[in-house]
């Protein structure tokens, strides 16, 4: 027996943000109920959950990415692993894919590590694991792994 729940979202219209009724309403009585308490509100904008091909897709270009900006900085293993001394070893993607497991790694509902083809993962788990790797690259080499452009193919034309 599952619930049947409808999800509104709220829409911007000339700078204003516009509720739908039943979302007005559920927001009025939940602020009621907390009445003399700090809340947090957070806006942003609402994107559709991907799709498991979706997120192997842009698991794999992101680490194609980053190995490329590897290879086109001259950057080996010892700037992976924060050595002194180069290698003089080429960094692969699956280096990388391990890499990314320890660094940002996927938990399954018993908190133990599990990677993306385990049966466990779930998609929004592994969109998560695809934003802290972007977070990764961006904050740790200066790398930018952009989110896939879903109009690729109309730009290609």
């Amino acid at each position: 027996m599952g619930l049947n729940v409808k999800i509104y979202y709220p829409t911007a219209h000339s700078g204003e943000l516009v509720l739908p009724k039943p979302q007005q309403e559920s927001k009025r009585s939940y602020l009621l109920s907390v009445d003399n308490k700090p809340l947090v509100e957070e806006i942003k904008l609402w994107r559709p959950k991907k799709s498991w091909n979706q997120v192997k897709a842009i698991f794999g270009l992101a680490l194609k990415i980053v190995k490329t900006e590897y290879d086109d900085r001259g950057w080996d293993t010892s700037m992976l692993f924060r050595l002194e001394k180069p290698t003089g070893i080429g960094v692969t993607a699956d280096l990388l894919k391990v890499y990314f497991y320890s660094v940002c790694p996927i938990f399954n509902s018993a908190g133990n590590p599990i990677t993306l083809s385990d049966e466990e993962v779930t998609t929004e788990r592994a969109a998560k694991f695809l934003t802290d790797i972007q977070a990764w690259a961006s904050s740790q080499w200066s790398i930018y792994i952009p989110d896939p452009d879903k109009n690729w193919q109309q730009s290609q034309k």
